[in-house]
């Protein structure tokens, strides 16, 4: 029997889920980006749809899917660097960042171990992806850390998370992101266990 699709295909349905997730409604929208070039259209649709809690005080709604496990920068404090790459997403311990250049629209730009058989690689190179992907890994890497109900565990994938979430495999052995039916469960699964959330 062949697994349904996968239900996340893109930034917007990303931050949909995770809405729904957190049982947010709308009212997010984040100020206007307002930067001497152009980002993503990715970056665009988070702030449209998520994007006030970059300015909110994050301790008082007591949920962070910006900054918890990764950072995914506010645009607000977006810089290009002299090389031209404009970081946007930093890893917890600094391994790997994610960041664009806006004379190549989308490209994804990687620093350091993203992914693995880049190791020690410290200078900025371009990747075949576009940023839509680093985000929407981030996001819901966040979402699963910042859930209330949040276990990382070295079990099998549990039966009742049959459903593909999202999936990308920027390291060997990394599955996706999986949920239930009803979408209360949502599980990130590495070849040898995973981190499940449940709310």
């Amino acid at each position: 029997m062949n697994e349904a699709p996968q239900i996340i295909s893109t930034v917007e349905e990303a931050c949909t889920v995770i809405s729904d997730w957190f049982g947010w409604k709308n009212g997010f929208v984040g100020s206007q980006i307002t930067l001497p070039f152009a980002v993503p259209q990715a970056i665009q649709t988070v702030n449209r749809r998520l994007g006030r809690l970059w300015l909110e005080d994050r301790h008082a709604r007591n949920v962070n899917i910006f900054d918890n496990q990764d950072t995914l920068i506010s645009p607000h404090r977006y810089e290009a660097g002299p090389d031209g790459v404009v970081r946007m997403i930093r890893e917890n311990q600094d391994v790997w960042a994610c960041g664009f250049k806006p004379e190549t629209g989308a490209q994804l730009w990687v620093t350091g171990d993203w992914p693995v058989d880049q190791s020690g690689t410290r200078a900025w190179r371009p990747t075949q992806d576009v940023v839509d992907t680093a985000i929407i890994f981030v996001m819901l890497a966040n979402a699963i850390w910042a859930s209330a109900d949040c276990q990382m565990d070295e079990e099998e994938k549990p039966a009742e998370v049959g459903r593909l979430l999202w999936t990308f495999a920027p390291w060997a052995g990394f599955s996706g992101f999986w949920t239930n039916n009803d979408q209360t469960v949502m599980r990130m699964q590495w070849l040898r266990g995973g981190v499940t959330a449940r709310r």
